[in-house]
């Protein structure tokens, strides 16, 4: 990819003291008024006393993320499926004050003129700033780095971070959850409890297989290194093109082929799952994934 991490401390730069990242950041967003401005340019602020948020949010093709420091600054950044090798990402970031915009905005313009391919461009419109990028990597790629930006986002400036959309939401309180979710052409369960998430998709292709996407995430590192290892060597042994292993940091993302074009099968199994991970729980015999 382009840009591999996010860059959490370009939001805050020129806020905090923070010194602003490089070209390995990875900004992106949609916005309907891109590059028209607002009707009110500082209808974003809130109270300084409220707490810094990171969620992160999954659809069949686009997964988002929004960063906020309340009265101080937020992003977002959306990116999308395109069907090839590329993505398309929008960014939106804006500040409270009129010169942290300013200075972000000839940042962002001076990193953009670097890209001669014209994959990425940069306008501004008072205290917001649009990037539209086009990228490589796959949604699960940058679906991770985003969890894990704001992993670190959150470890620096506190308060909440959490999963939503089609994704529930990763519980801080450690609660058990296990959802599934059923739409026009895929089924996804997704289970978290005291730290550790887990989330299945299963999806038809139009070769006539279904496609598989599992996303672990871990409390500790180490313990996800070495299911990574175990994963990868698994992979190593396949005839399956698409057996795919990703790590990065805390989260695994597999995809793969599975068997049945039965949605209904998969509802049917992920269904039944949850109710006995919900038996389990009550036993102390939870497992952490399928």
């Amino acid at each position: 990819m382009k840009f591999k991490i996010l860059c959490w401390t370009a939001l805050l730069a020129m806020v905090t003291g923070l010194v602003a990242c490089d070209s390995s950041s990875n900004p992106s967003s949609s916005n309907d008024n891109q590059g028209k401005g607002s009707k009110n340019e500082n209808q974003n602020v809130v109270s300084d006393t409220e707490p810094a948020t990171c969620d992160v949010s999954t659809t069949s093709n686009s997964v988002t993320t929004v960063q906020t420091m309340p009265g101080v600054a937020t992003y977002t950044s959306t990116v999308t499926d395109n069907g090839s090798r590329y993505v398309s990402i929008k960014s939106e970031y804006w500040y409270a004050k009129d010169s942290d915009a300013a200075s972000e905005c000839e940042r962002m313009k001076t990193e953009a003129s670097h890209w001669l391919d014209g994959s990425m461009t940069v306008s501004c419109s008072g205290h917001k700033i649009f990037v539209d990028e086009i990228d490589e990597g796959s949604l699960r790629e940058h679906e991770a780095d985003f969890r894990e930006n704001c992993e670190v986002f959150m470890e620096a400036y506190g308060g909440q971070s959490t999963s939503s959309g089609t994704t529930p939401e990763n519980n801080d309180n450690g609660e058990f959850r296990c959802d599934v979710n059923r739409s026009a052409n895929s089924v996804k369960i997704v289970q978290s409890y005291k730290g550790y998430y887990f989330e299945e998709s299963a999806t038809p292709n139009q070769a006539g297989y279904v496609v598989g996407v599992r996303t672990i995430t871990f409390k500790d590192a180490e313990e996800a290194a070495e299911e990574c290892a175990y994963e990868k060597e698994e992979a190593s042994y396949s005839n399956d093109n698409l057996y795919k292993v990703e790590c990065n940091g805390k989260n695994i993302v597999i995809t793969k082929k599975i068997e049945t074009l039965d949605l209904n099968t998969y509802e049917d199994y992920y269904n039944a799952w949850c109710a006995e991970q919900r038996r389990r729980l009550q036993s102390g015999e939870l497992d952490l994934y399928i």
